[in-house]
């Protein structure tokens, strides 16, 4: 069983007195499942589970009375056990395919007497677009009776586990991230290495499990029904014509990231045999890329009108690149020759899609919503790759594939706004520059949170210190 972060946050949710129901989120094939069954096993003395997918006739347990009592009399019934006592942990799983369920959210918070988990894929879409309640608004489940947790694939820490790195490399690495000192020969190329495995392999469960246990083939195999899940998933939770644009929108996000503007461009989408759609416009395609966001398969970075603060308030919710919420995904839509140029440091290859995509997912693991900024005409032009806020600072990012060192983008933006922090990820050690411009390796991107520096008069929350 891999090591995950998630199983540290359940125990600590569990051993929060005031903790309410927990909504685990997440794509397919990430680890949910998994990770909660290890977690019941462990930490409770008895835990029911009910899959709504592979067992839809528990689905009845949930018509008529939804008193917790009576809930609790046909669980018995259902799975034949004599008696759930207080404290034990109700597991309901692929909750999607059963909205009545998620109705009993709020009372089971409120009863207190057991701990509910509920878990799922597509919680972020709304029943109305899976075509479950056509006729009804959509369900929502008030944010004071629900705790929530969104589950990605391994994060490169998580794949150094399973590599079994030891912690006390990853402690010093961290360290040098922190106080910005060069790191040792040694442990730079023994992460620069696992960075390329992870990169093409990325961070699905199974695929890395694979991999650790000597069996590639079966590591691509998996990738393979990876990408045959997600067009599984946009075909059953999508309707009509929605299906073919969803898809359409899907397939075009790597030719879109390998683009010099790696904007989403909705004139790019194209058929399945590689032609153009004959004017495509916004309108027709818009929500389907909404629900690539929603479903967990697209990392969204929206463009902002200028990199001051606050990044939300300037942010264009109508413009926006997506990056794909698997680097290794990528690498593979984008077949064997990037792995090759990957794995051997072809420069020659333009491998600036996947770093760009590989430091956009590490956001996203560690809580930070990615954003970019980009002017293409008038004065001051210039294209940021990532502007983001990191505790309090303002930090903008450059992302260099090659051997290239020069970002005038990030110059210009320096003497034109009010900038905390710039950083560049690339294939080099640690230093700063006479600029005073912080320079990372770029599996650095995957420990960002040691780059935040303590706020005077702040806690660690953001709240007055007393």
């Amino acid at each position: 069983m891999l090591k995950r972060k998630a199983y540290g946050r359940l125990v600590k949710w569990k051993n929060d007195p005031r903790h309410r129901s927990l909504v685990v989120k997440g794509a397919r094939r990430v680890g949910k499942t998994s990770i909660i069954r290890e977690f019941a096993k462990t930490e409770y003395p008895l835990f029911v589970e009910l899959n709504f997918m592979t067992d839809p006739g528990c689905k009845a347990i949930f018509q008529g009375s939804l008193k917790i009592d009576d809930l609790l009399d046909k669980i018995m019934l259902f799975t034949g056990m004599r008696s759930i006592p207080p404290g034990s942990l109700l597991f309901f799983d692929e909750i999607q395919d059963c909205p009545e369920a998620r109705r009993t959210l709020k009372s089971f918070t409120e009863d207190g007497r057991y701990d509910v988990i509920v878990s799922g894929r597509m919680l972020d879409v709304s029943e109305y677009r899976l075509g479950i309640y056509r006729d009804k608004p959509p369900l929502n489940i008030g944010v004071g009776y629900v705790d929530a947790y969104t589950m990605y694939p391994l994060d490169f820490e998580e794949f150094l586990w399973a590599r079994s790195v030891p912690d006390d490399a990853i402690s010093y690495v961290k360290g040098c991230i922190h106080d910005l000192r060069e790191i040792e020969p040694m442990f730079y190329r023994m992460f620069s290495d696992n960075l390329k495995l992870f990169m093409v392999i990325g961070g699905m469960p199974e695929v890395v499990e694979s991999l650790v246990n000597g069996d590639p083939g079966k590591a691509m195999t998996a990738m393979d029904l990876t990408v045959a899940s997600i067009r599984t998933d946009i075909n059953r939770y999508n309707d009509g014509s929605d299906v073919v644009k969803t898809v359409q929108c899907f397939n075009s996000i790597p030719s879109q990231l390998g683009d010099t503007n790696k904007k989403f461009t909705f004139s790019r989408i194209t058929t399945e045999n590689g032609e153009r759609l004959d004017g495509p416009t916004k309108q027709k395609f818009f929500d389907n890329t909404l629900w690539l966001d929603a479903a967990g398969y697209g990392n969204f970075c929206y463009l902002t009108k200028q990199p001051v603060p606050s990044l939300k308030a300037q942010e264009i919710h109508d413009q926006y690149r997506i990056y794909l919420f698997d680097t290794g995904m990528l690498v593979h839509l984008y077949g064997i020759l990037a792995k090759k140029a990957i794995l051997a440091d072809d420069y020659s290859y333009n491998q600036g899609a996947l770093m760009e995509n590989f430091v956009a997912e590490c956001l996203m693991k560690s809580g930070i919503q990615p954003r970019c900024y980009r002017k293409t005409n008038g004065d001051n032009r210039m294209e940021l790759d990532f502007v983001i806020e990191i505790g309090a600072e303002l930090c903008v990012i450059e992302v260099k594939s090659g051997k290239h060192r020069e970002f005038p983008a990030m110059s210009k933006a320096m003497g034109l706004y009010r900038i905390d922090r710039a950083v560049v990820f690339e294939k080099g050690n640690i230093y700063r520059d006479g600029k005073g411009v912080e320079h990372y390796p770029l599996f650095a991107a995957a420990f960002i949170g040691e780059l935040v520096r303590p706020v005077e008069g702040l806690d660690e929350f953001g709240f007055p210190k007393e």
